[in-house]
């Protein structure tokens, strides 16, 4: 691949801005109405009287089965007149993974600068402590698996671009979009970010997680991964190649190029770097690890 100018590069790094600014301003609710995903009640953010914080959901079950969505039918209907739950809030959904999931609830959770921490809101502790106590009087509980998630949302993009479909071993992964308290629509970004590659002439690819998605150039081999004499992995002169490339050198965060500190006031740009291609939805972005 031929190298840009300053000028074409500079370009490149306002549109890759202009698609994460535009999928956030979309995911916030600064367009007409509050989104609605997958059924899900969302109220309107990025504004001072919106919900502060990235919605979560209670996830209380999950059948697989023929008959999965007909006996979940029957549980979500029981659901909903149980004393304390919101039948509104009661979201059944049959994925395309083969398994129905029933829902409850939508809480909107903040992260603490600095701990990291999510917060647990008052209604979220309540409602999950209700949730597991439903049960017969033998003291069989019905819920008792549940647990927070984040609010499902569609996968978005051109189908024939999805990871899933590469027949290889790896792809070089080159950004990551995970939501934030303000930026939820990460697989809208994942997916404008994948095209504006393609546009650019480069074999691009998204993969959608539950926490994140990712975009990863190329298809690769088993031998893509190598050792040396020195017994260090090295990576082939084709992916070498490519991470020579000013677009495909380093991996980008929601649009920027990440970084790790390594001390006071200090930090390292991350490389790109080649991941195993998932055979599945199963498997989460952040859990493909590096081959080495």
């Amino acid at each position: 691949m031929r190298a840009d100018s300053d000028s074409t590069r500079h370009g490149r790094r306002r549109l890759v801005g202009m698609i994460c600014c535009g999928a956030l301003l979309t995911a916030c609710g600064c367009t007409t109405g509050p989104r609605d995903a997958s059924g899900f009640p969302l109220k309107r953010s990025g504004s001072l009287f919106g919900p502060k914080g990235s919605p979560w959901t209670i996830l209380c079950l999950e059948l697989r089965g023929p008959e999965r969505m007909q006996q979940m039918e029957q549980i979500a209907e029981t659901l909903k007149r149980t004393p304390g739950i919101r039948p509104d809030e009661v979201v059944l959904l049959d994925d395309p993974d083969g398994v129905a999931r029933l829902y409850h609830g939508v809480y909107y959770r903040r992260t603490d600068r600095q701990t990291r921490q999510r917060s647990i809101p008052k209604r979220l502790r309540r409602d999950m402590e209700l949730i597991k106590q439903l049960g017969t009087p033998s003291g069989k509980y019905y819920f008792l698996m549940a647990r927070t998630v984040r609010v499902p949302t569609p996968d978005v993009g051109n189908p024939d671009w999805t990871l899933l479909k590469v027949n290889a071993a790896y792809s070089l992964q080159v950004a990551v979009f995970e939501p934030t308290d303000e930026f939820w629509d990460f697989k809208l970004a994942a997916a404008e970010y994948c095209k504006f590659m393609r546009e650019k002439g480069y074999e691009a690819y998204y993969y959608h997680g539950s926490g994140c998605s990712v975009v990863a150039v190329g298809a690769f081999g088993e031998d893509a991964v190598r050792r040396g004499p020195d017994r260090r992995t090295y990576y082939s002169p084709e992916v070498v190649a490519l991470q020579q490339d000013e677009l495909l050198k380093y991996n980008r965060l929601n649009g920027a190029i990440y970084r790790i500190k390594t001390g006071d006031d200090t930090s390292v740009r991350v490389t790109s770097r080649l991941v195993r291609i998932p055979s599945s939805r199963d498997a989460d972005p952040w859990e493909v690890k590096q081959p080495f």
